[in-house]
């Protein structure tokens, strides 16, 4: 709603600005048709051409987008003057009937001119518009505390300018365009966001501005006011008009001008600009790897890749000095370098694992053992003429140059981060800060997978059974069914991550409800299994067979295939006929009901099997059902053994008499404040320490 009223604003402001320009043309016809002395008409003129223009810098503004980048501005800023600079040329050379003075104003000599004089304002005054506010996203671009104010000052500056032709010519107030100019030099050099430019994005920003400027110097010279054809046009139209886009033409190609120049100057840092970026940058995320990628072969790969783009090396690999596991894995990937002293490549990259280890080879020992000792950065500027690696002539020439840095750990080396180039001399210190760097994160790596591979086995079992928790509270009723006959409360809450309780409803037909309880032997993962495939057992049976017993009879028989034979069901299923209140009970094995009626409570416990004891024939055999009649604010209580076995250590059980007690005292109360009483007497006799069982209640109220 609110996007169609927006819409709507801007349609109508469209249509107001609209109506105003058509207003101004058809006086401009009116001045071409009958010669009359309307100065006061022409004065009301111009107000409606500024009122229009200010409706549609509003709207400008408001489809505005900021998140582009100064070279991005600066391309659309190519788009939008080239087409404009086209459309002129080619209205230049369509040669309209033109002006003559007289009286020192300018009378159209054909109506041909009246229409191009309206054309020429409305395109030239909409782009100026456009070109300030691509000159305000710019300039405002790394902006300083003085930059915003600096540039609405020449915007005033600009507009007084242009207001001040209602009263003079162009000009002739000297002071007000001189000042006009110092305030579109002073905000010229607000370029400093040329520095933070890529490479390419400052060669596309100087072709830009070089294109800005000569393009600008061209409208500077066709919205002249002595310009015979733009220029007088566009005096014709509004003086004040023609002052502002002449300004904004003026400001415009001092500012690309500037640009040009600025980057000019920029250009042959760019590329060393470019790569403290890209140092930056690679330890901003290598930082970041080490906190958050767990494969140590990852990060050791992240190492030698970000060496090879931020050195431009021409290979890179590191050797890690066994002394973990992760190292050990590491081994198996990538094979032996040399047993004195154990050590393996990882993230080989441009080189050959027989050419690494001809570089580290019994003759190149010395290197290895000057890192291991100095603990030092060994630079080799020309391998050719190094004695300590005249072993390396016969690699054909592929390396000239060599950094080696040691990874350091509590003053011991832990790893040598390697980079070759094909050029002799090839590593500066700058080079090395940043291999150093490098290596410093790797080493930090390396210290970090000892403690990740003790503990990242424990932490996925911890993400599993959080998971599997997640998923077990899904399996349980995300919400109570809502009756005005029965009051439903229930609560649930396993000892460990998972657990074996479990309770659901169903609604059987539009008068049967459905409750069911239960707990699987035993506690964990293979509780929480069986009690997934209870609820599965329990939604596809309760609507077919639709009595207590017969139903615990089928899932015995149903769940008999599958369910191991160390374990069990336990089981209390209830349906309720929500018009007579009467209640049927199965009980497989498990805890006895309890229920209040009329101030008398008792306990109620069908004989009956857990699910999974005993044949088919014995269990259906053993399995009995009742009948309750509910009477008005009668409470059952359906619980796990968690509640009667819960015990403080060593301590005695809850048990059924304190649980008869809890439910007896509280039974003339809602459904749940009967199950808070139940959860706070077993709190309280457990010391309120952690359960060691699953602990489920299920209060219900009948209201009726």
């Amino acid at each position: 709603m609110a996007s169609f009223r927006t819409k709507l604003k801007k349609a109508f402001l469209i249509s107001v600005a609209s109506a105003m320009l058509l207003v101004v043309f058809i006086l401009d016809v009116i001045r071409r048709s009958v010669e009359i002395d309307i100065g006061w008409v022409l004065f009301v003129r111009d107000i409606i051409i500024l009122a229009a223009f200010l409706i549609f810098y509003l709207l400008i503004e408001s489809l505005w987008k900021r998140e582009q980048t100064p070279a991005k501005k600066l391309g659309f800023a190519i788009v939008v003057t080239l087409v404009v600079g086209i459309a002129s040329g080619v209205l230049y050379f369509l040669r309209p009937s033109g002006f003559e003075v007289k009286n020192l104003e300018l009378i159209p000599l054909g109506f041909d001119s009246v229409v191009w004089a309206n054309i020429y304002g409305i395109v030239f005054g909409i782009t100026m518009l456009v070109v300030l506010l691509i000159l305000r996203d710019i300039i405002f671009s790394k902006r300083k505390k003085g930059t915003k104010r600096n540039f609405y000052i020449v915007i005033s500056l600009i507009t007084l300018s242009s207001l001040s032709t209602f009263f003079y010519r162009p000009l002739e107030l000297v002071i007000l365009f001189v000042l006009t100019i110092l305030a579109m030099l002073m905000n010229s050099f607000r370029v400093s966001w040329i520095v933070y430019l890529s490479k390419r994005e400052k060669i596309l920003s100087l072709i830009y501005g070089f294109l800005l400027f000569s393009i600008f110097i061209g409208f500077d010279i066709v919205t002249w006011h002595t310009e015979p054809v733009i220029g007088q046009a566009l005096l014709f139209y509004s003086p004040p008009l023609q002052s502002f886009i002449w300004l904004v033409c003026l400001f415009a190609t001092i500012y690309f001008g500037m640009t040009f120049i600025s980057t000019l100057f920029h250009l042959p840092t760019a590329e060393a600009f470019d790569r403290k970026i890209s140092e930056v940058s690679s330890l901003h995320n290598l930082s970041r790897l080490v906190t958050q990628v767990f494969d140590f072969n990852e990060l050791v790969d992240s190492v030698t890749t970000m060496t090879l783009e931020v050195c431009e090396a021409k290979s890179a690999w590191l050797e890690v000095i066994e002394s973990t596991s992760v190292t050990q894995k590491s081994r198996k990937l990538f094979g032996n370098i040399n047993p004195k002293p154990p050590v393996v490549a990882a993230g080989l990259k441009n080189i050959t694992m027989e050419e690494t280890k001809a570089i580290t080879s019994e003759d190149g020992e010395i290197l290895r053992k000057h890192i291991l000792d100095g603990h030092k950065p060994i630079v080799i500027d020309s391998i050719k003429s190094d004695k300590r690696t005249q072993h390396l002539i016969d690699i054909k020439n592929k390396f000239n140059s060599m950094a080696i840095v040691p990874l350091l750990s509590h003053d011991a080396v832990i790893g040598i981060l390697y980079a070759t180039k094909d050029v002799e001399y090839g590593f500066d210190k700058d080079d090395i800060d940043v291999i150093s760097a490098f290596a410093d994160q790797a080493a930090i790596a390396i210290e970090n997978s000892r403690l990740i591979e003790k503990s990242i086995e424990r932490e996925r079992l911890m993400r599993e059974m959080m998971l599997a928790q997640d998923m077990q509270k899904k399996l349980l009723p995300q919400e109570l069914p809502q009756l005005k006959e029965l009051e439903i409360e229930a609560l649930s809450t396993p000892a460990f991550e998972v657990g074996g309780d479990y309770y659901d409803f169903t609604m059987l037909d539009d008068n049967h409800l459905g409750i069911l309880v239960g707990d699987v032997s035993g506690k964990g993962v293979s509780a929480a299994f069986y009690m997934a495939e209870m609820k599965g057992i329990f939604q596809s049976l309760s609507k077919i067979y639709r009595e207590p017993r017969e139903f615990l009879v089928n899932a015995h028989k149903t769940i008999m295939g599958t369910i191991d034979r160390r374990s069990f069901i336990t089981l209390i299923y209830a349906v309720v006929n929500l018009q007579t209140g009467i209640m049927k009970i199965a009980r497989a094995g498990h805890c006895p009901m309890l229920h209040v009626s009329n101030g008398r409570t008792k306990y109620v416990k069908p004989a009956g099997l857990g699910l999974g004891m005993g044949s088919y024939d014995f269990f259906n055999k053993i399995m009995a059902q009742e009948t309750l009649q509910l009477l008005n604010d009668d409470v059952v209580v359906l619980y796990t053994d968690g509640v009667t076995e819960a015990h403080p250590g060593d301590g005695v059980e809850f048990g059924y008499d304190k649980l008869y007690d809890v439910v007896r005292l509280s039974g003339n109360k809602s459904a749940v404040e009967v199950r808070d009483a139940i959860v706070m007497a077993v709190g309280k006799h457990m010391n309120h320490e952690s359960p060691e069982d699953d602990l489920t209640i299920v209060v219900l109220k009948w209201r009726k």
